[in-house]
């Protein structure tokens, strides 16, 4: 019960810091505090920049079971809101890791969430319809 009481507390507070973030008026603002997030919830920022989205995946591992898929649903939701304050390549290389991670979730979740759905479905949209 008390691991299951962390992890609600945890994914409340990663969302409000979140949210507080993607709300910032100053586009470098909004950066610098979504950077903060990835230090304070995943580590460090330079490696999910980097990694591929399997090598996020194995790097979220050394978290305690319970707590992965959530870890996961955090990084692409960080994944997301950094692609919008950063430039199109860049962004549009965030959405892509965010979709496969959002898809993950999706299928190794109990409880759906019309949120992620409309997520990945934004995503598809944005990378997918340039055609």
């Amino acid at each position: 019960m008390i691991k299951q009481d962390y992890i609600i507390r945890l994914i409340r507070e990663f969302f409000a810091a979140l949210a507080r973030a993607v709300e910032k008026p100053e586009i470098e603002d909004r950066a610098k505090a979504i950077h903060a997030l990835y230090l304070q919830y995943l580590g460090d920022y330079e490696f999910y920049q980097n990694a591929t989205v399997e090598d996020a995946i194995e790097a979220i591992s050394k978290f305690p079971e319970e707590q992965r898929l959530y870890r996961i649903e955090m990084l692409a939701e960080l994944y997301y809101a950094e692609s919008s304050v950063r430039a199109t390549p860049i962004g549009e290389t965030l959405l892509q890791r965010a979709l496969p991670l959002f898809e993950y979730v999706d299928q190794h979740s109990k409880l759906y969430s019309f949120d992620r759905q409309r997520k990945m479905e934004e995503i598809n949209r944005r990378i997918y319809s340039k055609e």
